[in-house]
């Protein structure tokens, strides 16, 4: 099995395995922008409780390191990010970590040309929240057309 199936198929996997412990979880970054050879995961996630999470996570890998927001693993070879955030963050987070570099930053850049601040907890106009919960609500905020994960 080829590099790029393993990664795809250990995603798939642990994205149905973390279900009963997340409210929402779903994989992001390369997988989700469907890049034909996707060397690691990154996953967004709500938890239902963060710590049976991990420990579910530490029956299956290496716990390489993290904090409050995100955590990062080794499983069966491949480096698996997971970052934790909220219903209110979600659409955000999966912009954040979604997206390529390149297309993070354009987005960032029209925020700030607007006024705004684009982080991946939300879209803030003058310190209060405008938007975050889905990745359209963002767009349509910043006066932007939707773009699908594998067009950004």
């Amino acid at each position: 099995m080829e590099r790029g199936e393993k990664v795809l198929s250990l995603a798939r996997k642990l994205e149905g395995e973390l279900k009963p412990f997340c409210k929402r979880v779903e994989v992001a970054g390369s997988i989700r922008r469907h890049s034909e050879d996707p060397g690691d995961i990154d996953m967004v996630l709500i938890p239902k409780d963060k710590l049976s999470l991990e420990g579910f996570m530490a029956t299956k890998g290496e716990f390489i390191g993290g904090g409050e927001h995100e955590s990062t693993w080794k499983i069966d070879g491949v480096k698996v990010e997971l970052y934790y955030t909220t219903k209110d963050e979600w659409g955000a987070e999966l912009i954040a970590y979604s997206g390529k570099k390149g297309s993070n930053i354009g987005l960032r850049l029209v925020a700030k040309r607007k006024g705004m601040k684009l982080t991946q907890h939300g879209l803030f106009k003058n310190g209060k929240e405008i938007a975050g919960r889905t990745e359209h609500e963002i767009y349509k905020a910043l006066g932007r057309r939707y773009k699908r994960p594998q067009n950004r």
